[in-house]
């Protein structure tokens, strides 16, 4: 009756009153309800359970006979596939098993987990219900295997029931059939607790005592010493290590021994077990190179430590990486084995490091065991040992945070200055941490808050890179400089980032907030090619917010800084350019003056030699005779009139007297209106300086006459060939008694344009000049002709022609340009007078008179002047001063140009006045043969 209000209260569905008879046992109901209603006898309620099951289920024996009886079916199964049978051998209710098995119930029926009643009997520990269930099976139908490949032996092993397993392995079950797993049986036996386990593995192992069933490993490499070392099963690991057989130093997929799970799991006894029973004599080590050693250390088991050490064939080996089980203990925090170790072993060296150069205080230091750090530094360990990396154990303590440490270490003398490989300071390791209470020590331990790495990072920028606002907060609040750029090299450029580019790459809003609230610049361009700014990293990697709140605060991309910047640098080219043009114009006239001054320094020096020169030759001349003009004899037939006497007063037509300059005559107030210019025609003495002395006329004198000397102007460009000859005319008086001589020593003297020295025109005595000067001229000798009766008139009439216009006597520039000296300046010069009709015929137009070659003559004479007068304004416009010296080298390129076009005009005029030069010549010849004298006129 309690059955059946807990069947009910436990929610199953008894939807018909067949399943509350049979779980009540009311045999009397029951049967008036199944003789009512046959088809009630196999009702399956809502799990698929018959009243059968029921019966079974409240051990109702008489309903489940009455059931049998009324024909109910024994292998009906429920939802789980099972059946009655199942049922009663998994509540080891014998009574049923045989009432059901004497009804023919099918005992290789499988449920769902494919397990059969055999499978279900060795749950229990009495062997009935598995011997009745034996009894009528076949012998090859007990190794039947369930879902994960177990028989009943791996289900008598796992339940620890030696009788089980006894009984099985009577009916022939094997004993090395693997599960799932790759277990056979002596594993699951094996892993147990119980002391008691060892009967079941003794009873496996004396069934079959073979080395491949006790070395068996799974499909992870344990066996089953593994399984009882693991369980710590001192008497499973006694029974199976005495078998000689057995393989203590097994490795499993983790390449770990029995002994590496006895110590890492610290049973010391069975340790001490497997060392005693180590044939091999060495003690093997894992897949990281770590012996049970290590194990032992790092699960801070110092009795099992205590074991491994005393053990002779045990040492502190080194794993792969080169730490020792010391190294691993000081990791840990094992405290009580590095004092085992230290007084156990007294050459043990508490600074000997791994192959990375961390020693057992690094490794402390890294796990933030502060009770081990203060022992491994009593007992003088290096508090400054640096590994591969140049990281002290302080290093390694400020990178996890861990204060306690990092002020344990400080106080035992740790440096706090000093940078790894990278140039990483302490301050940066907490940075990148994000331990803003770390860096407020390291700050208080006079740190530099800006100290940079070799890339040039900052801890505020390591801060920034992770958002970590307090640790920033803390770093700015210290005098960090937010704007400070690295220098980290990428493809050979300088990048540039400042804290505040981090953050807007990463997006930390809050941490962008923080920089610009202490003066982060806003618009800090990288170094690198592309120069971004922060808003063009907040554009790359799209924060929106981000992006808005840089805009509001001014921030600019490189495209908005590349066009402020254009207008910028073209108002300073501008500026530049203006100063470029001043500072050229400025040498350009500090070399001018430097160039006007060496050529006024090169002038004086000039003029001081000149000046020695001149002074040698006044000596001289002051030594030689002047020249005397001999009496010409007189002749009757020509006497001078008073009119003509003075020759200064009525100079004959054609001929101009000219002083030192042009213009200086033009100016002169001694010039007379209605003269005519010496360029307006050459003079007569030019023509007689230039003939042969045969070719001289000789005219008799008519009163005494000086020696007009003339020599061309050496001032300009047109003068340069001119010869420094001298042209004299001896005019006697009418009586022709006295006729001119000219001395040598008058000949060095000549005169120039009314200048009686060198010095008083400003010209240079050149040696070549001085010494064509200084040259003595042979006296010009007139010889007297015979005057024929009657061609006295006509041969005045020549004369006067020739003292008008005389042709050019030299081909060479400038020998036509010659001018005379003004009778009026020198009283030792006067002009031969002429008589009244002489002059009347030539004033009053002697053209009329003459032949028509005249006419040619005088074109030719006026072509001449004209091109004489414009070589004289050329000269007097373009040419140097005199005196100067000017080095074409030094002229700009524009007055060179002047210069060469300069010559091109005086090579044209002088071929211009070559020519005329000619026409007159050929005019001349003409008219001396037209004029000749003829018998009609003797």
């Amino acid at each position: 009756m309690n059955i059946s209000e807990n069947v009910l209260s436990s929610g199953s569905s008894l939807a018909s009153q067949v399943h509350a008879a049979a779980v009540n046992g009311d045999k009397g109901a029951l049967q008036r309800l199944i003789v009512g209603n046959p088809s009630l006898k196999d009702k399956e309620d809502q799990f698929g359970r018959t009243p059968l099951m029921y019966c079974v289920l409240a051990d109702r024996l008489d309903c489940a006979d009455a059931l049998l009886k009324a024909g109910a079916d024994v292998n009906k199964t429920d939802h789980s596939r099972r059946t009655a049978l199942h049922l009663a051998a998994q509540k080891g209710n014998y009574r049923f098993m045989k009432l059901l098995l004497t009804r023919r119930a099918n005992w290789m029926q499988k449920d769902l987990e494919e397990m059969t009643p055999l499978h279900l009997t060795t749950r229990h520990k009495s062997p009935k219900c598995l011997a009745l269930l034996l009894k009528f099976m076949a012998p090859g139908e007990v190794d039947t295997q369930d879902k994960n490949k177990q028989t009943a032996l791996h289900w008598s092993a796992y339940y620890n029931n030696p009788e089980h397993a006894k009984l099985l392995i009577k009916h022939d079950s094997n004993i090395g059939i693997p599960d799932t797993e790759g277990k056979i049986p002596l594993h699951w036996a094996a892993n147990h607790k119980d002391p008691s386990a060892v009967h079941t593995v003794r009873c496996i192992l004396e069934a079959a005592p073979t080395e491949s069933l006790l070395n068996w490993q799974d499909y992870e490499g344990r066996t089953p010493l593994h399984f009882a070392v693991a369980d710590g099963n001192l008497t499973v690991v006694d029974i199976l290590t005495s078998y000689e057989s057995c393989n203590i130093t097994s490795y499993d997929n983790l390449f770990r021994t029995p002994l590496h799970w006895a110590a890492l799991l610290g049973h010391a006894q069975i340790v001490h077990l497997l060392l005693e029973r180590n044939k091999s004599g060495t003690i093997p080590s894992d897949s990281q190179g770590a012996t049970p050693l290590h194990y032992a250390a790092q699960s801070n088991f110092a009795e099992t430590v205590k074991v491994f050490l005393k053990h002779p064939s045990v040492k502190d080996d080194s794993d792969l990486e080169g730490r020792t089980s010391f190294m691993w203990a000081a990791g840990k925090g094992s405290d009580d084995v590095l004092r085992t170790m230290l007084s156990l072993k007294s050459d043990i060296d508490i600074n000997m490091a791994d192959k990375y150069g961390g020693t057992a205080l690094h490794a402390a230091a890294l796990s933030g065991h502060v009770s081990t750090v203060k022992l491994l530094l009593d007992n003088d360990a290096q508090v400054d040992a640096t590994d591969v990396m140049k990281h002290t154990p302080l290093f390694r303590a400020c990178e996890m945070g861990h204060k306690d440490v990092i002020q344990t270490l400080i106080k035992g003398g740790a440096r706090v200055d000093l940078v790894d490989q990278d140039g990483h300071s302490l301050l940066h390791w907490a940075a990148l941490g994000g331990n803003a209470d770390v860096c407020q020590i390291l700050i208080e331990n006079k740190i530099n808050p800006n100290v940079q790495d070799y890339a040039g990072r900052t801890p505020l920028q390591c801060a920034a890179y992770g958002g970590y606002i307090t640790c920033m907060a803390v770093l700015m609040e210290n005098n960090a400089d937010p704007n400070i750029q690295d220098k980290e090299l990428i493809c050979s450029y300088l990048q540039g980032r400042t804290a505040l580019h981090w953050s807007c790459n990463n997006g930390y809003l809050d941490a962008i907030k923080l920089l610009l609230d202490f003066a982060a610049f806003p618009n800090q361009m990288e170094t690198n090619e592309e120069r971004y700014t922060p808003l063009d990293y907040a554009l790359l990697g799209e924060r929106h917010e981000v992006i808005q709140f840089m805009l509001e605060h001014g921030a600019l991309s490189i495209a908005a800084i590349q066009d402020i910047a254009a207008f910028k640098i073209q108002a300073v080219y501008k500026g530049y350019k203006v100063r470029k043009a001043f500072r050229d114009r400025k040498n350009l006239l500090m070399k001018h003056e430097q160039l006007r001054k060496d050529a006024a320094a090169k002038k004086r020096e000039e003029e001081n030699k000149r000046k020695e020169a001149e002074q040698q030759k006044g000596q001289l001349s002051t030594d030689t005779p002047r020249p005397q003009c001999l009496p010409c004899p007189p002749s009757p037939q020509n006497e001078p009139s008073k009119q003509s006497a003075d020759p200064c007063k009525q100079p004959p037509a054609g001929h101009t007297v000219q002083g030192p300059d042009p213009e200086h005559s033009r100016r002169s107030p001694g010039r007379r209106p209605g003269r005519a210019s010496h360029r307006d025609c050459p003079s007569d003495l030019q023509e007689t300086a230039s003939r042969k002395p045969s070719e001289t006329p000789s005219e008799p004198c008519r009163r005494p006459s000086a020696c007009v000397p003339v020599r061309a102007c050496e001032g300009g460009d047109g003068c340069r060939h001119r010869g420094a000859s001298s042209v004299e005319k001896c005019r006697g008086e009418t009586n022709g008694k006295h006729q001119c001589e000219e001395g040598p020593s008058r000949a060095r003297q000549p005169l120039s344009f009314g200048s009686a020295h060198p010095a008083e025109r400003g010209e240079d005595s050149s040696p070549a000049s001085a010494s064509q000067q200084d040259s003595p001229r042979k006296p010009r000798r007139r010889q007297d002709r015979a005057p024929r009766p009657g061609g006295a008139s006509q041969k005045r009439c020549v004369h006067q022609l020739r003292d008008r216009c005389s042709p050019a006597g030299s081909s060479r520039p400038g020998s036509a340009r010659g001018d005379l000296a003004c009778a009026e300046q020198s009283p030792l010069h006067h002009r031969t007078p002429r008589t009244k009709v002489t002059q009347h015929k030539l004033i009053g137009g002697v053209s009329s008179d003459l032949p028509p070659s005249t006419e040619e003559l005088r074109s030719g004479c006026k072509m001449l002047c004209a091109d004489v007068r414009a070589s004289t304004e050329s000269d007097v416009v373009h040419s140097p001063p005199p005196g100067q010296t000017v080095n074409i080298h030094l002229l700009p390129v524009e007055q060179r140009l002047q210069i060469i076009q300069r010559e091109r005009t005086r090579k044209e005029l002088f071929r211009r006045k070559n020519k005329a030069a000619a026409v007159i010549q050929r005019a001349w010849r003409r008219l001396n043969y037209e004029l000749a004298p003829t018998s009609s006129d003797v």
